[in-house]
């Protein structure tokens, strides 16, 4: 089995938003669907990890491996919307080094008396070590983008109150150095931090794929934990060598999506259609392939065998009524 999984692509399709080649490709396959909305949680499933450790697995590749039970805490831009509190990813923000290195400064030295070990290895992606008696149970970040996040707030047994740790934060930052020259410059602030993730590193992990094409930092770590061969995605699918047990993450749109550009991410699934679902039919000549694509509520997974090339008859949908 070959495993396309497309990351942002369903999210933000709209009726208008025609991908013909993909299109085609969905009615003609076996349909299916599975739990969760996000690459993390298909990813989690696959790997036998639930709930995935996402903080752990890409501290390890962004930093090295750590002993203990991490968080991601990741910066994000909250604001009100229609009288909700809503997230936005901290692709919108453009975080630079210095101002991560300020920012979590200050969240180090506020929550360090709760035992908290922050870190930063990247402007964009900050992790923090909790006792692991103060684990709480967390809102995956990709479930929470553009929602309201009153009812997912993180919930501990501990002596942390999370609810009232992300008020603290929020409260910091609103006041910071950092925030107040962004905002004199116009730039959205770093206002929240937001706590998902949760796990400790596996010691081990079974092999789901022998070959894994991604850039992402969690799936770089589940194919070093699993010793798969990994290397960043081809270009097209005509330069992929097709073989068994082959995971392929595009995540072009899916960059797009977490920025809030709507025309970036026209651009990225049409060049998307062209690069890779044009050809699909070659491939599964060959190999099975999975189309994972995750959606609003739940992941959309179709099946296509060598028997989809012969389904020409099959009506299409528009991309958005898979989502």
């Amino acid at each position: 089995m070959l495993d396309l999984l497309i990351p942002g692509l369903l999210p933000l399709a709209v009726p208008e938003a025609r991908l013909p080649h993909l299109e085609r490709w969905l009615a003609r396959a076996d349909p299916g669907r599975a739990p969760g909305v996000s690459a993390e949680a298909w990813l989690g499933h696959r790997y036998g990890l639930d709930p995935a450790p996402v903080a752990a697995v890409s501290l390890a590749v962004d930093e090295a491996p750590q002993p203990g039970y991490w968080l991601r805490a990741d910066p994000v831009y909250a604001r009100v919307e229609r009288d909700a509190f809503v997230l936005h990813h901290s692709a919108m923000l453009a975080v630079e080094a210095d101002e991560a290195r300020a920012l979590v400064a200050s969240l180090r030295e506020l929550f360090g008396p709760d035992g908290m070990e922050w870190r930063a290895p990247r402007p964009d992606r900050w992790y923090v070590r909790v006792p692991d008696q103060e684990a709480p149970e967390t809102t995956p970040l990709p479930e929470a983008l553009g929602r309201d996040v009153f009812d997912r707030l993180p919930r501990g047994s501990g002596r942390i109150n999370w609810a009232s740790a992300l008020t603290e934060a929020q409260m910091m930052l609103a006041a910071h150095p950092v925030n107040l020259a962004r905002e004199a410059a116009r730039r959205p602030p770093v206002n929240a931090v937001w706590f998902w993730g949760g796990g400790m590193l596996p010691r081990e992990l079974a092999s789901a794929y022998r070959r894994v094409f991604a850039e992402d930092a969690f799936v770089a770590g589940l194919a070093h934990l699993s010793g798969a061969a990994l290397a960043p995605p081809p270009r097209s699918a005509r330069e992929l060598e097709v073989a068994p047990t082959t995971l392929v993450v595009l995540a072009d749109a899916a960059g797009a999506l977490d920025a809030g550009d709507a025309a970036g991410w026209r651009a990225a699934a049409e060049s998307l259609d062209e690069r890779w679902f044009a050809d699909i039919g070659a491939m599964i000549g060959r190999v099975p392939v999975r189309l994972i694509l995750p959606s609003r509520d739940d992941i959309c997974v179709a099946t296509l065998t060598g028997a989809a090339r012969w389904r020409l008859f099959r009506s299409r949908k528009p991309l958005a009524a898979h989502a």
